[in-house]
């Protein structure tokens, strides 16, 4: 499937286009994993998926804009951020309530980021 946002996408199918829900959804499925690891494994984890993130769009998703392949990147971010729990991130990175009040402004925001017919 194509995931590249085209001038014809309305609100709801932007967002959908612009949460890497696959890459979220193999966090998840890792972060159970996560948890008896140490810090580093967990960091270095969410680095290849955020990587994984633009490649998997670009390649996979056909996505050719660049503002959409960062947003995309950035929403994995986000979302690992939101759902992750303390013992990943740690008590001083982790404030859950922060990461509630990101989540929902950053998802509904970012749609709005991409007009109609916008080339980039």
């Amino acid at each position: 499937m194509a995931r590249q946002i085209s001038s014809e996408d309305n609100y709801r199918d932007k967002l959908i286009k612009l949460i890497p829900a696959e890459i979220v959804a193999a966090y998840l499925m890792l972060q159970a994993n996560l948890l008896d690891q140490g810090r580093t494994v967990v960091w270095i984890v969410i680095g290849v998926l955020f990587i994984l993130t633009f490649l998997y769009l670009r390649f996979f998703g056909e996505v050719k804009k660049w503002l959409q392949l960062i947003f995309s990147s950035l929403s994995f971010l986000i979302w690992v951020y939101s759902i992750a729990p303390e013992e990943i991130l740690g008590p001083d990175l982790h404030n859950p309530s922060l990461a509630t009040i990101i989540l929902v402004l950053w998802t509904l925001l970012i749609p709005f980021f991409f007009k109609q017919g916008d080339p980039s």
